[in-house]
């Protein structure tokens, strides 16, 4: 009767039954010489989590799929278990002699693993208040703890509402604080496990002094990485951060591959979009005055250079290729090979010297340092010829 009493006071944790030679009085004194749990308390870990995030889908490490065929069907359709840490929301913690660690953190080989990818701190996350903790005899049994994304959360509230992104495709890219943030507001979670999903991101500094030794001879640097290792998830959205390296940046080459097939990329010429940015504001300021041109794009010159401006700009208006020809008032100072068609030809790719800001587009070009008599521009598609032409006549 007394080990029954027990049993029926311990369910559905009657595995943790101690008989009476065992002291079961003293508050974690079983815990610091027994395992307290194998895995019936995660059951009601999710149990809680799914009734707490009735509408979401829950991503929870460690990986124990076995502990989701005791829920009904509809429950195991919403939750994801990781192989991974980093990617999870949600950790189920059980009690190892006294010390509510993760089982990677128990084995040699598992600390090994996770310091080579440290993006979570495991140990740190422990130290949080649970959202839910199971107790027998005194005894912590097993915890759920939460990741706390609010860094997350801020920095997509932040950028989202007061930044301007560098590129737009499956992700919207900014800047932000030493980081790049590639943002979405529609992003499922990705399978348990997707190794296969890989970030590509290489970083052109505008000096290659100041790339490291290994990456020098590809002149850019490499900083590719795993979709899941810097992810994090809410609301259906997912905030991916990189950090960015303290040097000075030209060039920011991204995009996704899945196993091995290019999804999508993104070209950002930093420096570009600098100069952009800086002949808009002048523009916008009466500095450059009327524009010398108009037509798909209005043409502002200012010393050497010609700014291409367009407002209501959708995305792809400038990914035909711009032409650029420019006839100097004296044929001669054109370069030889360039004399029999009296113009230098100075065609160019929107990526190389524009920038997108909101739905505007401008794009600042340098011209020879010559007199120049006529600026003919505009932009073309190979095999089909011009989309929009303009002229400007300098004269003297």
């Amino acid at each position: 009767m007394t080990t029954l009493t027990a049993m029926a006071a311990l369910h559905p944790y009657e595995d943790l039954y101690f008989n009476a030679l065992v002291d079961t009085k003293t508050p974690g004194a079983l815990a610091k010489r027994y395992d307290m749990d194998w895995a019936p308390a995660q059951r009601q870990l999710l149990e809680y989590l799914l009734a707490r995030y009735p509408d979401d889908t829950l991503r929870v490490w460690p990986k124990r799929d076995w502990f989701l065929r005791v829920l009904p069907q509809k429950d195991r359709d919403r939750v994801i278990t990781l192989e991974s840490p980093h990617a999870a929301d949600f950790y189920l913690f059980g009690n190892d002699k006294g010390q509510a660690r993760p089982p990677i953190l128990s084995r040699p080989w598992g600390v090994a693993r996770y310091y080579l990818h440290p993006r979570v701190d495991l140990p740190r996350l422990l130290e949080r208040p649970p959202i839910y903790a199971i107790h027998a005899y005194g005894n912590l049994v097993a915890s759920l703890v939460a990741k706390d994304v609010e860094p997350y959360h801020a920095a997509y509230d932040d950028v989202a509402t007061n930044g301007d992104p560098l590129a737009h495709s499956d992700f919207d890219i900014y800047a932000y604080d030493g980081a790049l943030y590639y943002l979405s507001a529609d992003c499922p979670p990705p399978a348990p496990s997707r190794a296969d999903f890989q970030i590509f991101l290489h970083i052109t500094p505008a000096d290659i002094a100041d790339l490291p030794a290994a990456h020098r001879e590809f002149g850019f640097e490499n900083r590719d990485f795993r979709f899941d290792l810097h992810t994090a998830f809410f609301d259906g959205k997912c905030v991916i951060r990189q950090p960015l390296p303290d040097y000075a940046i030209e060039r920011i080459a991204t995009g996704v591959y899945i196993k091995g097939e290019l999804i999508w990329s993104a070209d950002i010429n930093l420096a570009a979009r600098a100069a952009a940015l800086v002949a808009y504001d002048s523009i916008l300021a009466g500095d450059y005055g009327a524009p010398v041109a108009q037509s798909d794009f209005d043409l502002y010159l200012r010393g050497n250079a010609l700014t291409y401006l367009k407002e209501s700009c959708a995305e792809g208006d400038a990914d035909a290729r711009f032409f650029l020809h420019i006839t100097p008032s004296d044929p001669a100072d054109l370069p030889p090979d360039r004399r029999e068609r009296g113009f230098a030809n100075l065609d160019f790719h929107f990526a190389d010297h524009g920038a997108y800001v909101g739905d505007i587009c401008a794009a600042t070009r340098a011209l020879s340092d010559y007199p120049i008599e006529r600026i003919r521009t505009g932009q073309f598609v190979s095999g089909e010829g011009a989309v929009w032409c303009a002229e400007v006549e300098l004269g003297e």
